[in-house]
């Protein structure tokens, strides 16, 4: 099965369970499979053959699901792959991708260009991410493109990555938002918080984001919502319970680190959106485990839990049930005072047998 045929298929599961008309998700199909192209047509095999920072396993994409204002949105990001099977030929493939979106409807790259040469290397490190895209679909609007760039490209010291990172939003006139951040910075890091990627928003509009995500190495929930309160509409009580709901009382996730996303937008001082991305393996016993927390938490929003429930039974059946791990993170973000939080689940697909050959 090659790579596009895999990621189609589960796109399609999902969508048939999440309701969404047939018509419109072959429409998004044809764009995913145009995004994947040429490197998606190549056979999968049973090991990565250039291992991918995008999941445990190696496997170059990931599939989401987001619902704001209890809608459904599918989401898929993917690193581009290429022949070379080095990591820089999968940063040239990531920009090439870049270069092809130019024109289509609705996406612009004025901003990318002005920062794309910051975040590339003649010789980026290996086991890191590149040049990464998603893209995004609520039936009824037009797909939406971002792109994933990393400071740490050449290197993954701090001070050098936050002068990339600082340079970036320079270039993208939010200096006064993002030194409301940096000034924290020193501090941050010296709590093992880490700036792990700058991502853009690919089109031309006033509600476009920069997006700069946080790795919490603690694991610990104040060092979570330390990087989450800089954000004027994160709500800090409504947050701690999700945590502690999601991961029974304890103050400290196990597994991979949480992850804190600050949206910076045109015109405010300070960064506008928290989103918390909360890890489930390690902590969860099951993926059923993690499903029934994460249809608790749905509940607790306003969001029917049923077709997510029916959609994570077709896609990791019950006799895999003991398993763990396709239900990767949960994504919470509040919004307005008394409206539901916008939630998202991050899926990461456990494909190949074998590890990267040394």
């Amino acid at each position: 099965m090659s790579f596009t045929q895999f990621l189609t298929s589960q796109y399609r599961t999902a969508a048939e369970h999440l309701g969404f008309s047939r018509s419109e998700v072959e429409t998004l199909v044809t764009e995913l499979s145009v995004a994947l192209s040429p490197w998606g047509d190549h056979p999968i095999g049973s090991c990565p053959e250039v291992p991918s920072f995008v999941s445990a396993d190696g496997f170059p994409a990931e599939m989401s699901i987001s619902w704001r204002a209890g809608r459904p949105e599918l989401r898929v990001l993917f690193e581009s792959l290429d022949d070379e099977n080095t990591p820089a030929g999968c940063q040239r493939a990531g920009r090439a991708l870049s270069d092809r979106l130019d024109g289509r409807k609705g996406v612009d790259l004025h901003r990318y260009r002005c920062v794309e040469e910051l975040f590339v290397s003649d010789d980026p490190l290996v086991n890191r991410p590149t040049i990464w895209h998603s893209l995004a679909w609520r039936p009824g609007e037009p797909v939406r493109y971002k792109a994933y760039f990393n400071p740490q490209v050449e290197t993954v010291d701090q001070a050098g990555v936050m002068e990339k990172s600082t340079e970036a939003m320079e270039r993208l006139g939010l200096s006064t938002p993002w030194s409301s951040v940096r000034m924290w910075m020193p501090e941050l890091v010296d709590r093992g918080i880490d700036v792990e990627f700058v991502a853009l928003d690919l089109m031309d509009s006033n509600r476009a984001r920069v997006k700069v995500y946080f790795r919490i190495s603690s694991r610990a929930w104040e060092d979570v919502n330390a990087v989450a309160s800089l954000a004027s509409g994160h709500d800090s009580d409504r947050a701690e319970r999700v945590w502690r709901s999601l991961y029974h009382g304890q103050d400290k996730a196990e597994g991979e680190e949480p992850l804190v996303c600050l949206a910076f937008r045109q015109g405010s001082n300070r960064p506008v959106e928290a989103n918390l991305y909360f890890r489930l393996p390690g902590n969860a016993q099951s993926d059923e485990d993690a499903a029934g927390r994460i249809s608790g938490l749905m509940r607790q929003e306003g969001v029917d839990p049923r077709s997510y429930r029916a959609l994570i039974n077709a896609l990791a059946p019950r006799e895999a049930a003991r398993m763990t791990g396709l239900q990767d993170l949960v994504a919470y973000r509040t919004t307005a005072p008394g409206e539901p939080a916008d939630l998202g689940v991050y899926l990461r697909f456990s494909v190949y047998d074998r590890p990267a050959e040394a």
